[in-house]
C-alpha cells in the first residue's frame, strides 16, 4: 500500500518589528499625562489671575506701573503652579520602564509649562487692552522675566521629586522660587531687577541680566530630569 508523505510547511523567517520611536511614544503618553497631572493649582492661579487683571482699577485705564506689578505677580504664581505638574505619586514604585525618565519628566514640564505661558499671554493681552494710548509695554522683556520664574519653579520641582514623592516636593519648589524672587526685591536700586517703569531707568541693564539668566534654570531642569540610576 503506497504511503503518501505530508509535505512539511516551509519555515518562514519572522519579520523584525522595529520599536516605536521616542517621539511616537511621547505623543502616545500625552493623553494619559493630561489626566494624571495635578491641574488644580494652575486652575486656581488662572482664576486669581483673571480676577486681578479684570478687577484692579475696574472701568479705568490701567497705569503701566500697576500693569507691570500685575503681570509679574501672575508670572511668578503661574510658574509656581506649573511645578505641581512634576509630582508623580507612583514614581517611587516604578522600576525599569520602556520610556526613559527624562521623557516622562519632559512631558510633565511641557504640558503645564505651555499652559502657564498661554495663560500669561492671555493676561498680557488683557492688560495691554486696558493701558492708556501709546504706553510702552514690551512683551519680550516681560516674557523673559516670566520665563525665568517658570524655569526656576520647574527646575526646583524636578530636583525635589528625586527625593520626595507627593505634593511636598512641589511645595518645596514653590518655597525655592518665591525665596529667590523675594531675595531679588532686596537688591539695591542700582542693580534692582524689577524696574517700575518700562523702558526707563535701569530697564535695559536689568533685562540684559534677565536674558543672560534665562538659560540657567532650564539647564538645571535638564540635569534634574536625568534617569535616577545614573
Amino acid at each position: 500500500m503506497p504511503v503518501t508523505l505530508l509535505e512539511r510547511p516551509a519555515l518562514t523567517t519572522p519579520v523584525p518589528v522595529s520599536p516605536p520611536s521616542r517621539q511616537r511614544v511621547a505623543l502616545l503618553l500625552v493623553r494619559p499625562f493630561v489626566r494624571a497631572i495635578d491641574w488644580a493649582p494652575l486652575i486656581a492661579v488662572t482664576v486669581f489671575t483673571a480676577g486681578l487683571v479684570s478687577l484692579v482699577r475696574h472701568g479705568e485705564p490701567l497705569p503701566p506701573g500697576d500693569a507691570l506689578v500685575l503681570l509679574r505677580v501672575c508670572g511668578t504664581l503661574l510658574g509656581a503652579a506649573a511645578a505641581f505638574g512634576l509630582v508623580d505619586a507612583m514614581s517611587a514604585d516604578l522600576g525599569a520602564t520602556a520610556v526613559p525618565r527624562w521623557v516622562r519628566q519632559a512631558l510633565r514640564c511641557l504640558l503645564p509649562g505651555a499652559a502657564a505661558v498661554a495663560i500669561w499671554s492671555a493676561a498680557y493681552a488683557a492688560v495691554l487692552s486696558r493701558l492708556p494710548q501709546g504706553a510702552l509695554f514690551p512683551v519680550g522683556d516681560l516674557l523673559v522675566e516670566a520665563g525665568v520664574c517658570l524655569g526656576i519653579a520647574l527646575a526646583a520641582a524636578a530636583t525635589a521629586v528625586r527625593f520626595a514623592p507627593g505634593r511636598q516636593a512641589a511645595m518645596a519648589a514653590v518655597v525655592v522660587q518665591l525665596g529667590l524672587v523675594l531675595a531679588t526685591l532686596l537688591l539695591p536700586e542700582q542693580v534692582w531687577l524689577w524696574p517700575p517703569t518700562c523702558g526707563f531707568g535701569h530697564w535695559d541693564e536689568a533685562h540684559l541680566f534677565w536674558r543672560a539668566m534665562l538659560p540657567l534654570p532650564y539647564l538645571w531642569l535638564i540635569l534634574a530630569g536625568r534617569d535616577l540610576r545614573r
